[in-house]
């Protein structure tokens, strides 16, 4: 039955009453969303376990905001899992909003709709929404989940007794609305107050109202004093009034703006004469931005009323921060106006979407890309016909484009940004701003795919041309100019331009040092050039911060290219050619060794002697290496006297053992 009420525990899908664990659990087959979308989810669901709502939160918004920026459809499992997170922090209206979301999405497998149906039912029943509990409960019992979602609430799920209070009081007041009815009931309750003390119905209610507002929880006093204004007379427009100023105090609170203005204007209809009533419209009123209506309902203003008095302050420091704020924003202090913006937010405008937009201008400036696209979404939402936003997402979708210039996803984001300039321009053909960005992203991508056309064809002179016109149309996004530089750095790699591609590098780490193949194009122009020892401490500092299998074998390389380029040439040592045969060697070898015997050298000075010795050394390491058949070997592959010796030693290990040739084999 609805009003039963037991505790158990259950597991649905991968929730233990309805605590989130990994959405993996619940076998989603929804479609695949961005991979970064899925690592922020992974994150939140991390975030989670260690029982870090707020961040567990934070994550799965930005999981939300990522899929939404890629075009995807989001996957309902992000917003269940966030209503998981907003329930646990208490945020009822946050979770109820969530997992409606949840249930809106096509992909939620019959677990992830359970959750989200518990989820959703649990907020109501908190929240004192007695009949969008019911019509909750009536979907689960549409998809047969009904007693499932039921024996999850447990306790939370109101009684009996609960139900039928709030449908008599119903009645009560349908009774009390007909016309002999209504006589009889207010002869009784005139004869019940005369007899004896005992409170009135809607006197009850407002008392009850007033406890929990001072309690903080103000959808249940709004509850309360909606109950106390159905069991109030109708022609006591004094108690209606009172009522209906208190529903305006607790919707303030609740920053519900509208509903604060209509309740206020609805007792002051009854008693004009109440001065915080008034001041309760203004502070709405300002909350929404409209500072002339504000002024307005203040008027006229004596020292004498302190709430008016207040008001009119209130109303005068708000448009002179507003102002700062708008100030500091245009002087290109974007962290100074957003400081300020979110301080009248959650004080006084917070239902105001022009600061919603100030605000994403200010995320906008200090790179914040993917607030930018999370705020906009929510400004969509509610506005989808608004042009600074449609503008604003564009550009954010732009500036964090960060993709390489060879992928394939190179277009995708400027191609949605244009779809979004299309709609912009839609409802205003002549936005010059608008138009000016679609043309450019329009042209980036054409030129993009003449640009991949002209690398396949191997016409790199003229894709370098195409990538300077590109250039000169992105010179306000260092990181896309980096991408460029690095596809430019590439196509002097295949005219061999060696001293071009180092330019082109430089250009591209300059403006992005975070990329990793310009640095690899670098040091291949500087061993072509034979500048080993400059490619090797390239290497080395990359592999200092991009430690991966590729680029520690590409530093090993180099390593051994600077040792080959340093050895000596054994040939010319000994004066013959590297096809010489080795009766030609020894008949050289004999003969240098004995033009450099030291003992021919007696004569000379100290120096000159250990220059000789130093010569007749290097003659016999040449012999040596030359006529031997390995040894030799190695040293066309361009090993060094030390690798060679190291490259035998090695050898004869893995033919005798690491013991030495021990019976057995193996180590000791």
């Amino acid at each position: 039955m609805f009003w039963a009420r037991r505790s158990i525990f259950v597991r649905v899908g991968g929730c233990k009453m309805g605590k989130c664990e990994d959405s993996s659990a619940e076998g989603e087959t929804e479609k695949p969303a961005p991979a970064k979308a899925e690592t922020k989810k992974a994150e939140g669901n991390a975030a989670f376990q260690a029982k870090n709502f707020e961040e567990a939160t934070r994550l799965y918004g930005e999981a939300i905001a990522l899929a939404e920026a890629a075009g995807e459809p989001v996957p309902g499992v992000y917003f269940s899992n966030r209503a998981v997170c907003l329930a646990s922090l208490n945020d009822w209206e946050g979770a109820r909003s969530d997992a409606a979301q949840a249930l809106s999405c096509k992909d939620l497998t019959p677990a992830a709709t359970k959750k989200a149906l518990f989820q959703k039912s649990r907020a109501e029943s908190r929240l004192l929404l007695v009949e969008e509990l019911e019509a909750t409960l009536r979907l689960a019992d549409s998809l047969g989940l009904r007693a499932e979602v039921e024996r999850l609430l447990g306790s939370d799920l109101p009684t009996k007794t609960q139900v039928d209070a709030r449908a008599d009081a119903r009645k009560d007041v349908e009774n009390r609305m007909s016309g002999a009815v209504a006589d009889v009931v207010f002869q009784e309750a005139q004869a019940q107050a005369e007899a004896s003390p005992v409170p009135q119905p809607a006197s009850q209610a407002k008392e009850a109202g007033t406890a929990r507002y001072r309690d903080g929880d103000y959808r249940g006093a709004i509850t309360h004093y909606r109950q106390a204004m159905d069991l109030a007379p109708a022609d006591d427009a004094g108690l209606r009034a009172q009522l209906l100023g208190n529903i305006a105090a607790a919707c303030l609170m609740l920053k519900k703006a509208a509903e604060c203005a209509t309740a206020c204007e609805e007792s002051l209809a009854l008693d004009s004469s109440n001065s915080k009533v008034r001041a309760r419209l203004a502070s709405a009123q300002v909350a929404r931005g409209d500072f002339a209506a504000a002024r307005a309902t203040v008027g006229e203003v004596n020292g004498e009323d302190s709430a008016l008095t207040n008001a009119l302050k209130q109303i005068g420091s708000t448009e002179a921060t507003l102002a700062e704020a708008d100030q500091a924003l245009s002087k290109g202090e974007p962290a100074k106006a957003l400081n300020m913006y979110a301080n009248l937010e959650s004080s006084v405008l917070f239902d105001y979407p022009p600061l919603t937009l100030k605000m994403a201008h200010c995320y906008l400036d200090l790179r914040q890309y993917p607030r930018v696209l999370n705020t906009t979404q929510q400004i969509l939402r509610s506005n989808p016909t608004s042009i600074d936003a449609l503008l604003l997402r564009t550009q954010a979708l732009y500036r964090n484009h960060n993709a390489t210039a060879d992928s394939k996803q190179w277009v995708e984001p400027l191609e949605q940004g244009q779809r979004l300039l299309k709609e912009a321009l839609s409802l205003d053909p002549d936005h010059s701003e608008a138009q000016a960005l679609r043309k450019r992203l329009r042209s980036l991508c054409t030129k993009h795919a003449e640009l991949k056309e002209l690398m396949d064809s191997r016409e790199f002179e003229q894709g370098q041309a195409v990538i300077d016109s590109m250039l000169e149309l992105c010179q306000d996004h260092p990181v896309l100019m980096a991408s460029l530089y690095a596809e430019r750095a590439k196509a002097c790699m295949r005219l061999k331009d060696w001293r071009g591609v180092i330019k082109d590098v430089g250009q591209a780490t300059y403006r992005n040092h975070s990329l990793v193949q310009p640095y690899l194009y670098r040091a291949q122009a500087l061993q072509a050039l034979e500048r080993h020892e400059d490619a090797v401490k390239e290497l080395e500092s990359l592999l200092s911060w991009h430690q991966v299998e590729s680029v520690y074998h590409k530093l090993e390389e180099a390593k051994f290219l600077l040792r080959k380029h340093k050895r000596r040439n054994y040939y010319e040592v000994l004066g013959v050619p590297s096809v010489a045969s080795q009766l030609e060697i020894k008949k050289a070898y004999r003969e240098r060794a004995a033009e450099w015997h030291p003992d021919k050298k007696s004569h000379l000075d100290e120096a000159s002697k250990k220059n000789a010795e130093e010569m007749f050394k290097c003659i016999g390491e040449a012999y040596e290496v030359l006529t031997d058949p390995t040894k030799k070997e190695l040293y066309e592959k361009g090993y060094d006297l030390e690798g060679i010796n190291e490259q035998i030693e090695l050898k004869k290990r893995r033919t005798n053992g690491c013991c030495g040739g021990r019976p057995g084999g193996g180590c000791c």
